[in-house]
Formats: structure tokens, C-alpha cells, sequence
């Protein structure tokens, strides 16, 4: 009887109440922000890169295994882990956590930049060297963000590298917080006024567009490495639709489109 009166306080406690607030607020977001089903819908380009892997003949040696081509290279890696964290970007999103779905999107940025001048630096090693190598680099600051971003060797680069650097900066000012953000939520928390989370399309706005740029970014970067997979993303004409509706402009031109 003890247990059950307890679990009876805690289901009316008002902040135990506010964890629903999370499934109140993927609701209405869902209704009145169009730019989260435009970003979900962008996740569709996944799937057909995931689909354009194994038509790439060098993609399985001659037992059907994934070839050292790709199994050795952390770009690759870096993809698979990408699929993961693009479908939690669009939850976190609706969910009302913009904080975090930027914190994703940054994650995501910085870990195909790494990745991407280490497989380039490093062809000829295998994968456990080159997480080793990434294990001692990762944190230093010349291997991270816009230092790291100066060195890459990348196709239309006065323009990717400017777009680059400013969408990393603009990133870090959404995920690192300012004494504004401590000072707010502890005068809303004070007036009782403080909510776990809340709707702000234009905030979900916002994120879409750091989403295609990470998109066209990260795809860059990925036909950098595997050319080959060009000529099967071209001639689906589903990618080639989602790309064009969502004005992934850099996406075109390294296809050719």
C-alpha cells in the first residue's frame, strides 16, 4: 500500500507531469512546422546512398566481404554513424531539444572533417592505425573545426571552405551556452514559468537549413573518397529528386547534374 501511495505522489508531481511535455510538444510540432517534414524527408537521401554502396563493384571483394576499400576507411564509418545521428537530429528536433539537434549537426561536421583528412593523409593504413592516429589528433586544436577546415583538399574550395568555416562557427554559438542562457532559465525557474520544452518553428527553420548544409558538406566530402558511387546516385532518379527539392546546389555540381 506504501508503494502504491508513492507512486501516487510522484504521478502527481508536477515536474514527473512535465516529462509528457516532450510527447505534447513532437505533436504540435509536427503540425505546424513544415521545415521538420522537409528535414525528415531529406533523410530519404540516406537510404539511396546506403542502396548505391553494393551496385559499386569494387564495394565487396571476391568472398562477397566488404572490401578494404571501404571497411578500412573512417569515412565510411563516419556514414554508417551518420544515418544514425541524421534520424536523431529530426526527433530531437521535433522533440523540442534544438540545443542538442545542433549539437548532433556539429558532431556530425567535425567527424566527417576529421575523418576525411585522415583517410586522405593516411591511405595505406588500416583502420585500428588510423583510430589510433585519431585517438592522439582528435582533441588538439589544429584537428578540430575551422583549423582543420583550412587544411582540407577539397573540389570548389574557396566556396565550401567559406561556407565551412561559417557554418561551424554559427554551430559552436548555438551549442555552447552564454551567461544570457544560465540567467534566463534561472529567472524562469524562479517565476515558476520554466517549461523542459517548447515549439519554435522558426528555430526548426533554422536547424533544416544547417541541415542541408551539412548534407551537401558530408556528401562532398563523401564522393571525394568514392567517386564511384556518382554514376549510381546519378541515375536514381528519386536521390536526384530529393537533392534538386531540397536546393542541395553543392550536391549537384559534384554529381554533375
Amino acid at each position: 500500500m506504501s508503494e502504491t501511495n508513492s507512486f501516487e505522489r510522484m504521478r502527481r508531481d508536477k515536474w514527473h507531469l512535465k516529462f509528457h511535455e516532450f510527447q505534447t510538444v513532437m505533436e504540435k510540432s509536427e503540425k505546424e512546422c513544415v521545415d521538420l517534414a522537409r528535414m525528415s524527408e531529406l533523410t530519404f537521401a540516406l537510404a539511396c546512398i546506403s542502396i548505391a554502396f553494393p551496385k559499386v563493384p569494387s564495394f565487396f571483394d571476391n568472398d562477397r566481404y566488404i572490401s578494404e576499400r571501404y571497411s578500412q576507411s573512417l569515412v565510411f564509418t563516419c556514414f554508417i554513424e551518420f544515418v544514425r545521428s541524421s534520424f536523431c537530429t529530426v526527433y530531437l528536433c521535433g522533440c523540442g531539444l534544438y540545443k542538442n539537434a545542433y549539437h548532433n549537426i556539429r558532431y556530425a561536421l567535425e567527424s566527417i572533417i576529421q575523418a576525411s583528412y585522415l583517410d586522405s593523409r593516411h591511405p595505406n593504413s588500416d583502420f585500428p592505425t588510423k583510430i589510433e592516429i585519431l585517438k592522439e589528433v582528435e582533441d588538439l586544436p589544429e584537428y578540430r573545426g575551422v583549423q582543420l577546415v583550412k587544411k582540407l583538399d577539397i573540389a570548389y574550395k574557396k566556396e565550401t571552405r567559406k561556407g565551412l568555416i561559417e557554418e561551424y562557427r554559427k554551430l559552436s554559438k548555438k551549442v555552447h551556452s552564454t551567461h544570457r542562457q544560465f540567467v534566463a532559465t534561472a529567472s524562469n525557474f524562479m517565476e515558476r514559468s520554466y517549461s523542459l520544452v517548447y515549439v519554435d518553428c522558426s528555430e526548426v527553420s533554422n536547424i533544416y537549413d544547417s541541415v542541408k548544409m551539412l548534407y551537401n558538406i558530408f556528401f562532398l566530402l563523401l564522393l571525394a573518397h568514392f567517386p564511384e558511387l556518382r554514376k549510381p546516385l546519378r541515375g536514381n532518379n528519386e536521390f536526384v529528386e530529393t537533392v534538386k527539392s531540397h536546393d542541395l546546389t553543392l550536391l549537384l555540381k559534384v554529381l554533375r547534374i
